[in-house]
């Protein structure tokens, strides 16, 4: 078979099989290069496409050229979340039967902002989720249960939830460009001020709501802020409003003997910011406590809360 019928078999893939390459005969050390991706092997590249192929609403070939072992392509494609269409030129090799290379060379830019974009919305979806569960949380404590100790250190639940709703509340605000007052970032100070007031859910939904208000304006995530001394883009600090959601709310959950029904897709976010900040080294302080053992078959929040220093 000579080198385009090969690579015919590559675009087949693209144009009609949303990029599954299981049919493709890729080389198994297979290298790609491209301006926001590169594979040293076929397997990591078949994934790849898998998740690209179901992003492509139209892929064409426009022209191609062959020398010897080595394919040219000009293609255009479709691609959510891009609304118009992206052109490139690929550069596949072939040898003894396989398509042994490929590079793939265009203008990225438009793409990147794309995928820069996605991300931002995916935050702040996963926020406004875990701000619902987090105030549904609050509407099911019982009465008597508000004195009771919570999984955090030194708090009742009526403090922990006090604390989490006056730091949502004091990041946001420093993600909108305001000072706060130097007082407010002591965490005991947040959980001896009263921020729920009769109503706990109503109150805290009030601060969720501007919250997601203020990450969701455009320009606020990529924005540098000063943060702790220093500067941080608005991102770290929604992340940081999503680690507190999630960790606090399930101390307050678990205080109060009330079930939580933590996210999936938050506790991913969550465990893969949660391994940035806080790290495998000694830790300092009382936000985190040393990383509890837990079982190898443990799920995935139970990991997470016990490397965050929590009892599952």
């Amino acid at each position: 078979m000579d080198a385009r019928a090969l690579v015919a078999q590559y675009y087949h893939a693209w144009q009609h099989r949303s990029g599954d390459m299981s049919q493709v005969p890729l080389a198994e050390d297979f290298t790609f290069t491209g301006p926001v991706a590169g594979f040293t092997d076929a397997e990591g590249f078949r994934a790849m496409a898998r998740q690209a192929g179901a992003a492509v609403r139209d892929f064409q070939v426009r022209h191609q050229f062959a020398e010897g072992d080595l394919v040219c392509s000009v293609i255009d494609w479709q691609m959510d979340p891009l609304p118009g269409t992206l052109t490139a030129a690929e550069l596949l090799r072939v040898r003894d039967g396989r398509i042994v290379s490929g590079e793939l060379i265009y203008d990225a830019e438009d793409l990147r902002r794309a995928m820069a974009a996605g991300e931002e919305a995916d935050l702040v979806h996963l926020l406004e989720r875990s701000y619902t569960t987090t105030t549904q949380l609050l509407a099911c404590i019982p009465a008597e249960a508000w004195t009771a100790p919570s999984a955090c250190a030194k708090w009742t639940v009526r403090q922990a939830a006090n604390h989490l709703t006056g730091a949502l509340s004091l990041i946001t605000r420093i993600a909108d460009g305001q000072t706060p007052d130097p007082a407010e970032v002591d965490a005991q100070h947040q959980a001896d001020t009263d921020h729920l007031g009769a109503d706990a859910a109503v109150a805290f939904q009030a601060v969720a709501t501007r919250s997601i208000a203020v990450f969701g304006t455009p320009g606020t995530l990529t924005r540098q802020v000063p943060f702790l001394g220093g500067t941080a883009p608005g991102s770290r600090l929604a992340s940081i409003c999503l680690i507190e959601s999630l960790v606090h709310g399930w101390d307050i959950a678990h205080g109060a003997g009330v079930e939580y029904p933590a996210d999936a897709a938050v506790v991913r976010a969550v465990q893969g910011f949660a391994e940035q900040i806080v790290g495998d080294g000694p830790r300092h302080g009382d936000r985190f406590a040393e990383p509890v053992p837990v079982g190898p078959d443990a799920a995935p929040f139970a990991a997470l809360l016990g490397y965050l220093g929590r009892q599952p």
